[in-house]
């Protein structure tokens, strides 16, 4: 089993650290506590321990209270928009896609539940009270075996990880998933998010939206502001940068993925991209990929 990190979730990283499959931390947070949306190559869990807290995903809206169990894919545009009341408490476990194939075995594939098409998938699951007592207890483990000095440590942290993808898929398949909170605008906003997903790198226009699903551009506006979390072209620029960090990571030319993504020219994208990874399109490409000969060559 791969090194531990304690990871700072205020200073939101996009990949886990180099060599790093997994990570644990428990927190405690204020009743203003909030983040902007973000996005992970990587999956998250959040087990609530107190508190309520309101969370956002790809427009539906999920309520994680006490005993719930939020769960978050790869490149799940998310947020927490706010938490009532006093203190929030909760355990989040990050953890690599590549931990399920690792852990599965040709009987029993963990990543069962994880399957974001299928009709059944959900990222809030509602745990009975064993259920609450076992995860607790993996996630208490997870935590005591992060500083890797114990006796057996690889193979506690393996037995723990396996016992907590065994209990998400056994109450997948129980019936524990939650629906997202019931709102009028969702089914409007789901299909934009849709259309987006499917023609990010063709022109998208509010009046092209308009046009397209019959409403004001006001109302699309309103509502997928409120829903998402930002105003549709905000979330499109977020969308293609998304893509262009996936096809920078196995070596596509800054320059063809300016195109691919749908960014006007090169010059628009090098100025967003470097403005939210702080790296410009190039430098990233050569960091995330060995064969920087052939990059070279390419530009």
């Amino acid at each position: 089993m791969s090194t531990k990190q304690t990871l700072k979730y205020e200073m939101d990283t996009i990949s886990l650290p180099t060599g790093v499959k997994y990570a644990v931390r428990h927190r405690v947070s204020s009743a203003r506590h909030g983040n902007a949306l973000h996005y992970h190559d990587h999956y998250e869990a959040f087990f609530s321990l107190s508190g309520n807290m309101l969370n956002a995903i790809e427009g539906r809206k999920y309520q994680l209270s006490v005993g719930t169990l939020l769960l978050i894919s790869p490149f799940e545009f998310h947020q927490l928009c706010h938490q009532t009341g006093g203190y929030a408490e909760r355990i989040g476990l990050r953890f690599d896609a590549s931990l399920l194939a690792d852990l599965s075995t040709s009987e029993c594939n963990l990543a069962t539940c994880f399957d974001t098409q299928s009709p059944t998938y959900t990222n809030l699951y509602q745990l009975s009270e064993a259920q609450k007592r076992e995860i607790d207890y993996i996630f208490q483990g997870l935590l005591n075996e992060q500083n890797g000095t114990r006796f057996g440590t690889s193979l506690a942290e393996q037995t723990l990880l396996t016992q907590f993808f065994l209990l998400i898929n056994r109450a997948s398949i129980e019936g524990a998933q939650m629906p997202a909170l019931f709102d009028p605008a969702a089914q409007l906003v789901r299909q934009v998010l849709d259309y987006m997903e499917q023609h990010f790198a063709e022109s998208i226009t509010l009046e092209l939206l308009k046009k397209k699903f019959y409403v004001s551009r006001y109302q699309i506006t309103r509502d997928f502001t409120r829903l998402v979390g930002c105003p549709p072209y905000r979330y499109l620029l977020q969308k293609r940068l998304q893509h262009a960090q996936r096809l920078l990571n196995i070596g596509v030319t800054p320059q063809q993925v300016a195109i691919q993504c749908g960014f006007s020219d090169y010059t628009n994208f090098y100025r967003r991209f470097k403005n939210v990874y702080g790296i410009s399109p190039r430098a990233y490409c050569k960091q995330h990929n060995k064969n920087l000969a052939i990059i070279e060559k390419q530009e």
